[in-house]
């Protein structure tokens, strides 16, 4: 069974690990402020709540992409069969850059309380049926569109409905197999960024920019195969 929660309690002791850039810290922080936007919306926040939660999520969403990024990376680089100390120069590199990066981010406060309203399941299956026409039409929009903005924002919006499904009952399966592999493919579209714009691993750089448009190619095929699935799914909530 879900819950509403109490999202600053666990904020507030992540926050130290946070604020020294714990990878581990910025993911858990990351999928915290995801809940909280399934929460405010039921609890009809202040503006100000919703922002400042957001700040946060905005803050960390960089960092935590490309930790991702050097984690596929790093897969790549042994699947490629390239050497322990050549992996071990790589990941040192990606390391440092990284803790740069984090240097750079301004933390915002610590965010508000977001108080649980009275009838919030009822608020929440309401939100549901809602979401779920949404994402149907959405999700038949994006089915044909090759345009990777598309994709991502279809996979935000499908992210929303899982946390606010969450603080009722566990999401389906149908929907967390779709969200593995968009995410899969959005990892492969930042990794293709930042192979281009950067001046990573050069030697290896078209090895790997073929192995990810290959992933990312797998991923939406299999997204595409289990998007009928999923629309039944969101069909029934929508009901």
């Amino acid at each position: 069974m879900g819950s509403f929660g109490h999202p600053r309690r666990t904020l507030r002791a992540l926050w130290p690990q946070l604020s020294a850039g714990s990878p581990d810290a910025v993911h858990e922080v990351r999928k915290l402020t995801r809940r909280v936007q399934a929460q405010v919306r039921v609890a009809r926040s202040p503006r100000a709540t919703r922002r400042a939660w957001r700040d946060l999520r905005r803050a960390v969403a960089g960092v935590r992409d490309r930790d991702a990024a050097g984690a596929h990376l790093l897969q790549a680089l042994r699947d490629l069969g390239v050497s322990d100390s050549e992996r071990a120069t790589f990941q040192a590199a990606w390391k440092a850059d990284r803790e740069a990066r984090f240097a750079g981010v301004t933390l915002p406060p610590l965010p508000p309380t977001v108080k649980k309203p009275r009838h919030w399941k009822a608020r929440t299956r309401t939100l549901l049926s809602r979401d779920a026409r949404a994402l149907i039409e959405e999700g038949d929009r994006v089915m044909d569109s090759w345009h990777v903005e598309d994709w991502h924002t279809w996979r935000r919006h499908l992210k929303r409905y899982r946390y606010t499904h969450a603080l009722l009952d566990g999401p389906p399966n149908t929907l967390l197999r779709v969200l593995d592999d968009l995410g899969r493919m959005q990892d492969a579209h930042v990794i293709g960024q930042v192979l281009g714009a950067e001046a990573w691993l050069p030697e290896y750089r078209d090895a790997l920019l073929e192995r990810e448009e290959h992933a990312r190619l797998a991923a939406e095929a299999r997204v595409r195969r289990g998007w009928p699935a999923l629309r039944r799914r969101l069909a029934a909530q929508a009901s």
